[in-house]
């Protein structure tokens, strides 16, 4: 199996053990979401989480992905093209 899919199987099995557990323990997983106290705390972390998100830290974000993609991403998708086109990045061009 390759291992680009391991992580996505782990986490189905870790989501249905703790569905199993929550049932042994006899948590309903239907009464538990449908709690309008719990539905509004849910609500309300959310919305606060997003205006956090909104006002403080996705400018930030948006300047080091700025930084990231023009410094290390797009150069290496150059290179990947480079050598799908048969271009070797690591011989001189000028000898």
């Amino acid at each position: 199996m390759p291992k680009q899919k391991q992580g996505f199987i782990q986490i189905i099995i870790i989501l249905a053990l703790l569905v199993i557990i929550l049932s042994l323990l006899g948590v309903s997983l239907n009464s538990l979401f449908s709690n309008p106290v719990l539905v509004g705390n849910f609500g309300f972390l959310g919305t606060w989480l997003a205006g956090i998100w909104n006002n403080y830290f996705s400018s930030v974000f948006n300047y080091f992905w700025g930084i990231w993609t023009n410094l290390f991403w797009q150069p290496f998708l150059d290179t990947v093209k480079g050598f799908q086109n048969g271009i070797n990045p690591f011989t001189p061009t000028n000898p």
